[in-house]
């Protein structure tokens, strides 16, 4: 294979006529051992000739190198791509693709790695090591990577670029297909795909001050550590040092991609100073309408979202739901969580015909449950809504975050693993809601009526004559009108109904859950409602 066209006339720097011949053989050797070493860390793809370092590298040497950061004042990172690239509108960036030809891995097993151009969105750059177990090496940027197709790109432009990102190759479909599996592009942004999944909602490393009354500030990634994989392996190891204006920090994500890709993720932060709302795990997603979905703007599409739900495990066997809404404007949402046991932005709906999107084939955005990995101190999930007209921008976030102040400049560490997937839900009892619709001004301007469906199969072992009761309850002084509950005849699938008055004023929670014999039989339903 042929090295990066800055590198392929590489070879040992010519001796001056008076060096001394052991002079010429000391720099051959050395010059043969970078080629050895370079070709031993990179493998098929492209040979590279970055110095090679004898490290081991794991978290506790990126957590050093991120405590290193945090004890200094922090200096942003100009590294930005030239003007060319950052002025490019998305039609002619998008023209920048990546040659397969020049993928790396190759002949690594079940693993391969592609890049990212900068610019866009995207012109911060980023440096990218590859790893064994003894040593570590930059991975170049070269031109010969990409394809620029009919993009006339000044010379002076070429020079000083590096990476915006990369992505992973998997046969997560057939056996004899690469596909995209993750990606990590832009701040500390990334996505993941489970078995014929596309991609939709994102998970990010970490949020500040999200939602909050202080300006959001993002994180950003500038160095990634990559494990180069062995034939067997079935995981890839990612290490990503992180910094911003707040914080410095390290994470591990540990990747393995299945039916449900499994994100194991460590982290440790060195906060600079105090942060009101840290967020970690975080998710984002678009949420534009759906079956329950007053303005549907316009739109011939029956419903339009990455997600449509969130799902909240406050303890081992509660879980609540709570569907999506594109709100009037930014609404907060919190979920107390005492013994936190994950929450996660789903996507529920599988069923095509509820969208009639021949591209975005909504019905197989994953959905992404986080699980923490150990007990995690008192906190409590947030979820971020903010209004929307189209369906081009997230608008809606999750995260958890903890009650007690994070003192700056100890370390802070958490662990967690997400699962991307198109599973219904995650634990608790076996109902789950499929369907929330609502009646707005029900019969009266100060009453509404929602109507919410709850999975027939999750149901299918209750008998149909069971004794299944409703239990509902609203906040504040609204007034539970009514609360009906059938059995559909059509399906078997139980419907409950409420209607609900209040005077215009604060919000209302509504909660409703069935029992049978004293016991939760379904997930807890919650939703806000604007009188």
């Amino acid at each position: 294979m042929r090295a990066p066209d800055h590198l392929a006339t590489g070879g040992p720097v010519a001796c001056r006529d008076e060096m001394r011949p052991l002079a010429h053989f000391i720099m051959g050797v050395r010059f043969l051992l970078r080629v050895v070493a370079a070709g031993f860390l990179t493998g098929g793809g492209v040979m590279s000739f970055a110095a090679v370092e004898r490290v081991a590298i794991d978290h506790a040497y990126v957590a050093a190198l991120a405590g290193k950061l945090a004890a200094a004042p922090y200096r942003a990172d100009d590294r930005t791509a030239p003007k060319f690239f950052r002025d490019l509108p998305y039609d002619k960036y998008r023209r920048i693709t990546f040659d397969p030809k020049m993928t790396l891995w190759g002949d690594a097993g079940r693993f391969r790695l592609q890049f990212f151009h900068p610019g866009y969105l995207f012109p911060q750059m980023v440096r990218v090591n590859e790893f064994t177990d003894t040593h570590a090496q930059l991975i170049p940027f070269a031109r010969n990577y990409f394809d620029y197709h009919e993009l006339d790109v000044p010379m002076l432009s070429h020079w000083g670029l590096d990476f915006a990102g990369f992505r992973v190759l998997h046969p997560l479909n057939e056996p004899d297909k690469w596909d995209e599996a993750i990606s990590f592009l832009g701040a500390s942004y990334y996505r993941a795909l489970g078995r014929h999944e596309i991609y939709g909602a994102s998970g990010r490393a970490l949020a500040l001050n999200a939602g909050g009354p202080a300006t959001e500030e993002f994180p950003a990634f500038r160095e990634f550590w990559i494990r180069k994989p062995e034939a067997n392996d079935a995981s890839l190891t990612v290490h990503a040092l992180l910094d911003s204006p707040a914080v410095a920090g390290a994470y591990t994500f540990i990747i393995t991609p299945g039916e449900d890709t499994v994100i194991e993720t460590h982290a440790t932060l060195f906060f600079r100073n105090r942060i009101d709302l840290p967020g970690f795990a975080p998710l984002s997603t678009m949420f534009w309408f759906g079956e329950g979905s007053a303005n549907r703007f316009g739109d011939f599409r029956p419903e339009v979202h990455d997600s449509d739900g969130l799902l909240v495990a406050t303890d081992a066997t509660t879980r609540l739901w709570r569907p999506l809404l594109n709100t009037p404007g930014v609404w907060r949402t919190d979920f107390e969580a005492p013994a936190f046991g994950g929450f996660g932005l789903l996507q529920r709906d599988r069923d095509f015909r509820n969208y009639q999107d021949f591209e975005g084939r909504f019905e197989r955005r994953p959905g992404i449950w986080m699980e923490p990995i150990g007990t995690w101190p008192p906190g409590f999930v947030r979820l971020v809504e903010m209004p929307t007209r189209d369906e081009y921008h997230d608008n809606v976030t999750a995260f958890w975050s903890p009650r007690d102040k994070i003192n700056p400049g100890q370390p802070y560490e958490l662990a967690w693993k997400q699962h991307w997937s198109g599973a219904p839900t995650f634990g608790g009892p076996p109902g789950w809601v499929s369907a929330t619709r609502q009646t707005e001004r029900d019969g009266a301007p100060d009453q509404t009526k929602y109507v919410i469906d709850f999975d027939r199969a999750s149901l299918a072992s209750i008998a149909a004559d069971a004794k299944v009761t409703a239990d509902v309850s609203v906040s504040g002084g609204a007034e539970l009108r009514q609360v009906q509950m059938f059995r559909n005849e059509a399906d078997g699938a139980r419907r409950l109904v409420i209607r609900v008055r209040a005077k215009p004023g604060p919000p209302v929670d509504v909660r409703a859950r069935l029992v049978l014999d004293g016991k939760p039989l379904t997930e807890t339903w919650t939703m806000r409602w604007q009188p």
